[in-house]
């Protein structure tokens, strides 16, 4: 699968720049080399997201850089992110569910079907009155299976609604979202996480992930045509 993604992308890439597009292709090409977490923040100007052939979204967390990752596939609920290395982040409605490849990252959620942010998320698109749950318990492994080096923690964790707000998503779309607030807490570290949403989508994303990594923060970069239906 892998192999196919990489192919495919370069392909894809190759036929823009044969055709005659700009420079600045390339360097939105450029971006599928880079390794999540790199050296530097990769951040593409909104013309650059506009021509960007792909699904994407941007992630970074507190310890390293802002990197550029492709939608490698779709099942159901589930979003698997992809970079140019051999990383791969799954998400559902921006909330991290798994990795691989990238240390620190959650290796599995477990109780992810029940999380209250899906009913949110829909409550606020369809204007419902149904009763969300607002309290949420899972078990997160982050370590290395190859190794046998696994931690797992029970997080707990509530759920309220804030205020609407103002937020630009990067292809320049002034957008006004709805912010779900999440408090919990995991060992002896509490924390908040915010997740926007718009039209039964998440479009940011800032979430606890591990004391590794602490906070990462996952934008829509690039949505995927089946999310805008």
């Amino acid at each position: 699968m892998a192999t196919l993604f990489r192919m495919g992308l370069m392909a894809t890439f190759s036929a823009l720049l044969l055709s005659g597009c700009s420079a600045r292709v390339q360097n939105v090409a450029d971006t599928a080399k880079t390794a999540l977490f790199g050296h530097q923040d990769v951040v593409l100007t909104t013309e650059q997201v506009n021509d960007y052939p792909y699904a994407a979204a941007y992630i970074k967390t507190d310890h390293f850089p802002q990197a550029v990752a492709v939608l490698d596939r779709v099942s159901a609920e589930q979003r698997v992110y992809r970079t140019g290395a051999e990383e791969s982040i799954t998400v559902r409605l921006g909330r991290i569910l798994t990795s691989s490849g990238v240390p620190g990252m959650p290796l599995y959620t477990s109780n992810w079907q029940n999380d209250p942010l899906a009913c949110h998320v829909q409550q606020q698109h369809m204007g419902t009155r149904q009763i969300c749950p607002r309290h949420w318990q899972r078990d997160v492994e982050v370590g290395n299976y190859g190794e046998n080096d696994v931690t797992r923690q029970t997080i707990q964790s509530s759920f309220m609604v804030g205020e609407k707000q103002s937020y630009q998503h990067p292809d320049g779309t002034d957008l006004t979202v709805t912010a779900i607030i999440e408090r919990g807490s995991v060992a002896e570290h509490s924390f908040e996480n915010q997740f926007y949403t718009v039209a039964g989508r998440v479009v940011y994303a800032r979430q606890w992930v591990s004391p590794e990594i602490g906070y990462a923060i996952w934008r829509e970069m690039k949505p995927f045509s089946g999310d805008l239906n």
